[in-house]
């Protein structure tokens, strides 16, 4: 095939965007990607296909390229929104969203927004203070995550934050206290270990080597890490893995210093946006109705499901889209049951079955409004 390419440029939301589409030869595949400052901030692959003519070909890699640039416009559209409409939930997601794609001052915006609506909320302050953290700024992470631990001290995620902040300013033992809180309240969260285990090791190079305490701290190390090392296989961590051998070779000051090289943007930005996304052009993209998307959306999240099968938020969403599968059925069959009586106004099966689905209708269309709220 001829190896075309597309670039143009995206002013949307107050920032210029750069979209790119290419054929990959090696992968079959087309590939589009948005830049901005030269950074890759979302991507997406479609298989070219093997029996496709030339026309056919450019078509499609035009069709995938405006697909992505409709896609950037459409979440700054749905973003103002938002502000309109003054949804926390939503302001949340599309946060997350934003914080995705490394646009920190658009998911700082919508988080603060969140905020002002719901000013007690743990999971936007949490978010704020990750927002604020993967940015590189720890003052303000600290500021916003001490803030969110007055409003909810038994809120896990709250408190590991804190202690990955407090660890990137080397102040260990509020790192390690706030991360021992954070397995406290949940004593199954996987992703404490590899840091607290950290935090052990760098607070035992600053004790005296012949202490008996650093010593008892770099067991304790040796143990998260771990647990770490056998539960987090599937985490994509840079350096994780020379940090894990380092510390079986008992180079401990070689693993601290490998550790800290690797900031907490390369470390906790591991998204599964899914949900989020599809709920935000569910509620505000016009999606509510497209069975494709809707399908599409589901094999995504049995994908996930497969690789994370632990996720109790995946079978969640799953669940929920279920319900929305089940709503978009209900309206097909409302809609057929009048078709029948516009053929036949007489027709009295179908004039009770309209009848019937429509009050007892509302009760499930009630339900999924209050789970979507």
């Amino acid at each position: 095939m001829e190896n075309i390419g597309l670039n143009n440029d995206v002013l949307v939301g107050e920032r210029k965007f750069h979209v790119q589409t290419n054929f990959s030869d090696t992968k079959n595949m087309i590939v589009s990607n948005v830049f901005y400052e030269g950074q890759v901030i979302e991507s997406k692959e479609v298989p070219a296909g093997n029996d496709t003519s030339d026309i056919e070909f450019k078509n499609r890699m035009h069709e995938v390229h405006q697909e992505l640039v409709t896609e950037l416009e459409v979440l700054y559209y749905i973003s103002e929104k938002v502000k309109t409409v003054r949804h926390a939930p939503s302001a949340n997601k599309l946060g997350l969203l934003f914080l995705q794609k490394s646009l920190y001052k658009e998911a700082i915006d919508q988080f603060n927004l969140a905020l002002e609506i719901q000013p007690d909320s743990p999971e936007v302050y949490c978010n704020l203070g990750k927002t604020h953290l993967i940015a590189g700024d720890y003052k303000d992470a600290i500021a916003v995550l001490e803030n969110g631990a007055a409003h909810a001290p038994q809120f896990a995620d709250i408190q590991n934050y804190l202690g990955v902040a407090y660890l990137h300013t080397q102040n260990l033992q509020k790192a390690i206290s706030h991360m021992e809180d954070a397995l406290k309240l949940n004593p199954n969260y996987i992703g404490v270990h590899y840091h607290l285990g950290m935090a052990f090791l760098a607070q035992s190079l600053n004790q005296d080597g012949l202490d008996a305490s650093a010593g008892d701290l770099q067991v304790k190390a040796e143990e998260q890490l771990n647990i770490a090392a056998e539960r987090m296989v599937n985490r994509n961590i840079p350096n994780f893995t020379k940090v894990i051998e380092m510390v079986r070779r008992k180079s401990y000051q070689e693993a601290v210093k490998e550790f800290f090289e690797c900031k907490p943007k390369e470390v906790l930005t591991q998204f599964l946006n899914v949900e989020n996304e599809f709920y935000l052009k569910f509620m505000y993209g016009g999606k509510g109705k497209n069975d494709s998307y809707i399908s599409d959306y589901v094999g995504k999240l049995q994908e996930l499901i497969d690789e994370y099968p632990n996720y109790a938020d995946l079978r969640n969403s799953l669940g929920i889209v279920n319900l929305i599968q089940c709503r978009n059925l209900f309206l097909k069959s409302l809609n057929e049951f009048r078709a029948a009586l516009k053929i036949n106004p007489k027709f009295k099966k179908a004039e009770k079955n309209l009848k019937l689905a429509e009050n007892d209708g509302k009760g499930f269309l009630i339900l999924l409004r209050a789970i979507l709220k």
